[in-house]
């Protein structure tokens, strides 16, 4: 409640809306009791007005936009596509900080301490370990 989402598909799926940037995206709308925010929604909701698109005969039947813009499997697409989306994002931002990382852990360290490795120099319980006595 009090919340607006606006889902827009790709330009594959329906054409753009005029109002919003090109691409599939998902739009929040939080706050619903300032002034702008609902002449900004009353302008997105009557671009293009409601009754432009039902008095054209092309919008109905099945190639219709009507049909397209409400059919419940476009949804499903234009919602996949926005996960799939952020997902590549993460992912890319991961590998990212991956590949930053990985320099300055294979890289050797001027403060690294060096070792030895004799009998002698390891304390006396590990001798017996390795000698059994």
């Amino acid at each position: 409640m009090g919340k607006i989402f606006i889902l827009q598909p790709d330009e594959k799926s329906s054409p753009s809306h005029p109002l919003l940037p090109p691409g599939s995206a998902l739009y929040a709308l939080h706050d619903m009791k300032s002034s702008l925010t609902k002449t900004a929604i009353r302008a997105f909701l009557n671009s293009p007005h409601p009754i432009e698109t039902l008095s054209d005969p092309t919008a109905y039947g099945s190639e219709g936009t009507i049909l397209r813009d409400h059919d419940s499997s476009n949804y499903l697409k234009a919602v996949n596509e926005v996960i799939r989306q952020h997902t590549r994002l993460v992912v890319r931002k991961a590998r990212k900080q991956r590949n930053q990382m990985w320099p300055l852990l294979t890289s050797r360290s001027p403060h690294a301490w060096s070792h030895t490795c004799n009998i002698e120099g390891r304390p006396e319980a590990t001798k017996k370990v390795l000698t059994g006595v």
